[in-house]
């Protein structure tokens, strides 16, 4: 469940670009700084997007550096660093070792579970860092978890559940910007991109779950062949992504936004908008 949240790169422009990139890279140095480098390996967009978000909602400037990396050794890469950046970091170590922890249970492999004896040192130290939002995560993975051994075929059971997770993700931020108002809109501006995450997922990977045998919450419904049953799913899955972004963007426009909206409004509603388009095509 990674990598959807992002902008529309060609609708950006060239400072816009180079600012998401930079909080990209500055997330990838926090994990570094915080964690390992090994955790670094676990580095999604969407947690970038969400230290962008957390960033710009503050009155504090971000500081910008350029520093090479392992990645660019020869030339020198734009660093974006805030304070919110480190809240990122730990979600971004919790929730990549849910996914390595999900893909173990699922392939049943040595090496996925070697994967998460690699990573379980980093994941209890993010746990230490925050831990009412480790509880929260245990909590609604382990529901989900349980939903999924039941073969459950109902999409808004289970998409509710990642949905509150990230809910709790984006309102449980410890930051004196989080006002009452502010912590209402991100509970629901996360739930709802939760919910569109878990929707996106379960269509974009429906041949390969069915190929591997592997729970999707679409593949519990009785069908003869899977690329006529992905068209008959077309519709409903539309509904869906279209409405949790719609849902998504309204609490997102009563955030204050202080910086980088340009961008931020490309990755709502633009990047977004094209994924859901990609995904139902079956192009992504």
């Amino acid at each position: 469940m990674f990598g959807y949240i992002a902008p529309l790169i060609p609708e950006l422009k060239v400072k816009e670009h180079e600012a998401f990139k930079g909080y990209y890279c500055g997330l990838c140095k926090t994990i570094k700084e915080n964690y390992s480098n090994t955790a670094r390996f676990m580095l999604s967009y969407d947690c970038a997007v969400l230290s962008l978000l957390l960033s710009s909602l503050s009155e504090d400037m971000p500081t910008v550096t350029e520093e090479r990396c392992v990645a660019s050794p020869l030339k020198k890469k734009t660093i974006i660093r805030s304070e919110q950046a480190k809240y990122a970091a730990g979600v971004n170590v919790l929730l990549g070792y849910g996914k390595v922890k999900d893909n173990a249970a699922d392939d049943k492999k040595l090496s996925a579970h070697m994967l998460l004896l690699l990573f379980s040192r980093q994941f209890r130290h993010a746990s230490r860092d925050y831990e009412e939002l480790s509880g929260k995560f245990a909590l609604h993975l382990g529901s989900l978890a349980q939903l999924e051994e039941q073969k459950c075929d109902n999409i808004d059971e289970v998409s509710s559940q990642f949905g509150e997770l990230l809910a709790e993700v984006f309102s449980l931020a410890p930051f004196p910007f989080m006002d009452e108002g502010t912590k209402k809109a991100m509970y629901h501006l996360g739930y709802n991109l939760g919910r569109w995450i878990y929707v996106v997922d379960a269509v974009d990977d429906l041949e390969k779950d069915y190929k591997k045998d592997r729970y999707n919450v679409y593949l519990q419904r009785s069908f003869d062949d899977i690329n006529g049953h992905r068209q008959r799913i077309r519709e409903e899955a539309q509904f869906n992504m279209n409405y949790t972004l719609y849902e998504a963007c309204k609490a997102y426009e009563l955030l204050d936004i202080k910086r980088d909206k340009g961008l931020i409004d490309n990755i709502m509603y633009e990047g977004l908008a094209k994924k859901t388009e990609d995904i139902l095509k079956g192009g992504c």
